[in-house]
């Protein structure tokens, strides 16, 4: 089987791409810089550049299996979200719209977030698939834009969205930082100790998102990828100081202090033209005291079930950074 993986280069489609050459398929993904390949091996895919992509599938296709991974997850304005989620998800879904590219594709998947679905906010009781979208950030509601193209296209392609959770894992750099101040010997607590979120260890996930990809039961469906059992805050702290082998000192960061930090993160991204992680845009994302969602429909239609402890989880990333020198 054939499968395209766009945002191979990045975190989660890095491992996809993994275990699909460990399972034997053949991999091809798109690039933007052929010479960046950042975490893809060139050994485990076909690297095309993604401004040749549909001449290349045009040419070498067709694909069995589209995974639409790419994307931007940090952003200096709505217009750098939507141009990197929601313009190449169009791209992508014009194309394989159009035979002979649509033929014989089973499934073209949209890895998207649990954030287009909103907080939690009724006492922190999970979200299922059937609560209405309520993004709170440029991000996710770039994302619900990508996820509306994707469901406009259900009549010409075999479609499946997934949402993941909060994902951590080896080659992550948002959950770094946590990782980081533990190290350090500090607890940092936004939204207060007790916060109460999903997360999911990217190599559960990546298991997760083959699995809806080659269920039939997926078809035109969207997904909650997640662990069965949210943590609180200070309980993945915890173990996150247990596998550093550290005392840890509570820090917590008064609402007051993470606006601050917004605002000189505007700053800073007006004047670099880089994005940073903390924007004011993501500060209503960061003040909520519950993401938490349900992945019960993905176990009923698949059979996927997130399987890795979360302490042995936590222990295989702080190895892995320590190992790479992240740490």
């Amino acid at each position: 089987m054939k499968f395209l993986v766009t945002g191979a280069t990045g975190f989660i489609a890095s491992h996809l791409v993994d275990l699909l050459h460990a399972r034997g398929f053949h991999v091809v993904c798109p690039v933007r810089d052929p010479a960046s390949l950042r975490h893809l091996s060139p050994a485990n895919a076909a690297v095309v550049p993604l401004a040749t992509l549909e001449d290349y599938a045009a040419s070498q296709g067709p694909f069995d299996y589209v995974i639409h991974a790419a994307g931007a997850t940090r952003g200096t304005s709505y217009k750098h979200f939507y141009d990197a989620n929601v313009r190449l998800t169009q791209r992508l879904l014009a194309a394989f719209s159009q035979a002979p590219l649509n033929r014989p594709l089973k499934r073209f998947v949209l890895v998207s977030t649990q954030a287009v679905a909103g907080p939690s906010n009724n006492g922190g009781a999970p979200l299922d698939e059937s609560a209405p979208a309520a993004p709170i950030s440029w991000y996710a509601m770039s994302k619900y834009e990508a996820e509306k193209a994707v469901l406009e296209c259900a009549d010409a392609l075999p479609i499946t969205i997934v949402r993941p959770s909060t994902v951590f894992g080896p080659r992550d750099v948002d959950v770094l930082g946590v990782f980081r101040a533990v190290q350090r010997r500090i607890a940092p607590y936004i939204a207060g100790p007790d916060r109460f979120v999903s997360i999911i260890y990217v190599r559960d996930l990546i298991d997760g998102i083959l699995a809806a990809a080659l269920s039939d039961r997926s078809l035109g469906r969207i997904y909650f990828l997640t662990n069965p059992h949210p943590v609180v805050w200070r309980d993945f702290v915890h173990l996150l100081a247990l596998a550093a082998g550290k005392r840890v000192l509570p820090l917590p960061v008064p609402p007051a202090l993470l606006r601050l930090t917004a605002y000189l993160g505007d700053a800073a991204s007006k004047i670099t033209g880089k994005p940073v992680l903390i924007r004011s845009d993501k500060l209503q994302e960061l003040l909520q005291t519950a993401w938490v969602c349900s992945p019960e429909r993905a176990r009923r239609d698949f059979g996927w079930r997130a399987s890795t402890p979360l302490d042995d989880a936590v222990r295989q990333t702080f190895l892995w950074y320590k190992q790479h020198g992240w740490l």
